[in-house]
């Protein structure tokens, strides 16, 4: 892959590689080393990327797997040496938020995106993939190796668990 290539596809797809990178990692630093790893990892195996594919879901799929094998290695080291601290995350709901919006809706997006980073790993993945870069449920079973009727399955515990919380919080629905 030529570095004009590159270029461009960090041009098309950087925002979106990054915003997902965030919601995953939880962490502005995190989400810049695994931002920055998923191009290293694209300019590698590019030779493997097809040209008529998803270049999208190619580097979704890298940005997932880089992270759970970070996950992996930072569950052992925590078995090793246990954390002494820990940092505040901190969410952006979107992009495109409007600092002058309202403040119900604000209030509510802050109280679902914690509804969110509550889920489990598995259920969180399938509804950042889903709501945040609008994948359709066959292109996350892509992106993941798994089944569709399991990221369906995944889908609907992650909702069924929001919805808990969400009324867990006073709010009907």
């Amino acid at each position: 892959m030529s570095s004009q290539e590159m270029e461009q596809i960090i041009q098309e797809y950087g925002d979106d590689v990054y915003r997902f990178c965030f919601h995953l990692t939880r962490s502005r630093e995190e989400a810049d080393d695994l931002y920055q790893d998923t191009f290293v990892k694209a300019i590698q195996i590019g030779h493997r990327l097809d040209r008529g594919g998803n270049i999208r879901s190619f580097l979704m799929g890298i940005s997932v797997n880089l992270w759970k094998n970070r996950r992996k290695k930072d569950k052992r080291r925590r078995e090793l040496v246990p954390e002494v601290s820990y940092e505040s995350a901190e969410w952006v709901i979107t992009a495109q938020n409007d600092p002058l919006g309202n403040i119900l809706e604000q209030e509510v997006g802050r109280d679902v995106m914690t509804a969110v980073k509550q889920l489990p790993d598995k259920q969180r993945v399938v509804v950042l993939l889903h709501y945040t870069q609008d994948y359709s449920t066959g292109e996350i079973a892509g992106i993941l190796h798994i089944p569709r009727g399991t990221v369906l399955s995944r889908l609907a515990k992650a909702r069924q668990n929001i919805r808990s919380y969400l009324e867990g919080r006073g709010y009907e629905i």
